[in-house]
């Protein structure tokens, strides 16, 4: 069992799957350790030394984190509280509910990580500005 998250909305998911000589598969099983069905799938990898993801928040959209192979941060805040991770285990999904501020640094060479989210696309719905994102979140909780 992974360690509980401090930052509000913030929780590990301990993704089942199983291993043998061929090597080791992990599912996420709809409606068992996701409580959204998914309505986008992306993926980061090939980011450049230095770069970054992320730094902004959502106002609806859940997201799920996972990395599949490598190893990266991702810095989550809540308005109130920060905290920083190590996404590195393809067995341990990162959940994140809507207004966390997040951002994804420190990317290693081979690291691609796969997002799954509650939402389509919407720019309306980012919030790409700190500031502002710290306003709306204290009139939200």
């Amino acid at each position: 069992m992974s360690e509980p998250l401090k930052v509000h909305g913030c929780r590990w998911i301990d993704v089942p799957g199983a291993s043998d000589p061929r090597g080791s598969v992990n599912f996420l099983e709809f409606g068992q350790a996701l409580d959204f069905e998914p309505r986008r799938i992306f993926w980061l990898h090939h980011v450049a030394t230095g770069q970054w993801r992320g730094r902004h928040g959502h106002r609806q959209s859940r997201l799920v984190f996972v990395a599949l192979n490598g190893h990266c941060r991702l810095h989550l805040d809540d308005g109130t509280v920060k905290e920083t991770v190590r996404l590195d285990d393809p067995a341990r999904a990162l959940y994140m509910a809507p207004w966390v501020w997040h951002e994804l640094t420190d990317f290693a060479a081979d690291t691609a990580v796969m997002v799954i989210a509650s939402s389509l696309y919407e720019e309306a719905e980012y919030l790409r500005d700190y500031d502002i994102f710290r306003r709306e979140v204290k009139g939200h909780t």
